[in-house]
């Protein structure tokens, strides 16, 4: 673990720090501090440009997960200020963006949300995504124990087309790596996705085929 990013977060305002702007800025800020010395630039370069994304720093998972942990227990007694920072925060989508707000929305309350928690997500996607990022936010959400969607909630996605078609194939792959047996809605709704990319055909094929 970086001390030199706990000294930083330890050391950091969080008071004047509670805009979405300004949190975004001590958060872009902090991920530099959690970089390995002798990290390769050209890699993540090349990841940058691969994903799309706005900045792909190489901030290690653990040190993310510290950045998570700091903002939930800072703002613990307001949570309004974690609630609208995620969707600000996965718009921006730098890499660590993306990684970040998974364990950050997997860790909350989810009492605190307006709407069913994989929605919330959903509400946040962009027409465009890298496939790994949803994924990523699907096995945070899993691994905090938070209950699957139920059909009518895939049912919504469905309806909407694109990447939230994309969306239930990730969600439902979570379900089945769980070894968990998958009803015969959610099979007919897996069989009417597409899959453009080799990745979800690949998914889409293994939870039928199965």
């Amino acid at each position: 673990m970086s001390s030199t990013l706990d000294e930083f977060l330890s050391n950091t305002n969080w008071n004047i720090n509670k805009k979405n702007k300004k949190l975004l800025k001590v958060l872009r800020e902090a991920y530099t501090c959690g970089v390995p010395a002798l990290i390769a630039k050209s890699l993540t370069d090349r990841l940058k440009t691969a994903g799309e994304y706005d900045f792909y720093l190489g901030t290690p998972p653990q040190e993310l997960r510290l950045i998570a942990s700091y903002l939930i227990t800072e703002f613990n007694n307001e949570p309004p200020i974690i609630i609208q920072l995620l969707p600000t925060l996965w718009k921006r989508h730098g890499r660590e963006d993306a990684l970040l707000y998974g364990i950050i929305l997997a860790n909350i309350n989810p009492e605190l949300l307006s709407e069913n928690i994989w929605m919330f997500f959903a509400n946040s996607l962009r027409k465009k995504e890298p496939a790994d990022d949803i994924i990523s936010v699907c096995e945070e959400l899993v691994k905090a124990k938070h209950p699957f969607p139920e059909i009518e909630i895939l049912i919504d996605f469905y309806g909407r087309g694109g990447i939230f078609q994309q969306y239930i194939l990730f969600i439902l792959f979570q379900k089945h790596k769980k070894n968990l047996k998958l009803n015969e809605k959610e099979i007919e709704l897996i069989k009417k996705c597409p899959s453009p990319t080799d990745l979800s055909n690949r998914i889409k094929l293994r939870m039928i085929n199965n």
